[in-house]
């Protein structure tokens, strides 16, 4: 029994020192303009041009499946198998599109002079976030915030605890 009390009084003495600690000090403008130094003007010119590969890639994709969507033939299971493709294509286009609109907006962003910043925040995006995904939106700090958020906001899910259970009757 001491155990478990002297475990929980080590846990919440754990939390509250995390919960005590410092902040991040506020970063300086020049501090932030070191952050983006990366960005040359040529680096950026490449950015542009593997954006738009990108993008020209997906558009390619997109027309090749919508010319693949126009032969149905075959007996009621093929048509069966081809509806369940279809669905799944338009789950891929779906994605792909969400994609292509993050691609577009960052070539905007290129152009404008606002690359490599965050939309929320206004705050430089970390550089190997930025050659990882060229099309980000957000600073990866942003980015678990809102994923923290969606998880704390989301509904519980069922409860399958009691799956398996026998719940009455004779049991022999």
């Amino acid at each position: 029994m001491t155990k478990k009390i002297a475990k929980k009084a080590a846990k919440s003495a754990g939390k509250a020192a995390v919960q005590a600690a410092p902040r991040k000090a506020e970063k300086s403008p020049a501090a932030l303009a070191k952050e983006r130094a990366w960005l040359t003007s040529a680096k950026i010119k490449d950015i542009r041009s593997e954006l738009v590969g990108m993008r020209d890639d997906i558009l390619k994709t997109v027309r090749k499946q919508q010319v693949d969507d126009g032969v149905d033939n075959g007996d009621s299971v093929d048509q069966a198998s081809q509806s369940i493709e279809k669905e799944l294509l338009f789950e891929l286009s779906d994605n792909e599109r969400n994609t292509l609109d993050m691609i577009e907006a960052a070539i905007r962003k290129v152009d404008n002079g606002t690359y490599g910043l965050c939309e929320a925040t206004q705050r430089p995006i970390g550089r190997a976030r930025l050659e990882a995904i060229p099309y980000c939106r957000y600073s990866i700090e942003y980015q678990n915030q809102l994923e923290n958020k969606e998880t704390t906001d989301a509904e519980p899910g069922p409860d399958f605890s009691t799956i398996g259970e026998f719940g009455g009757g004779n049991e022999a």
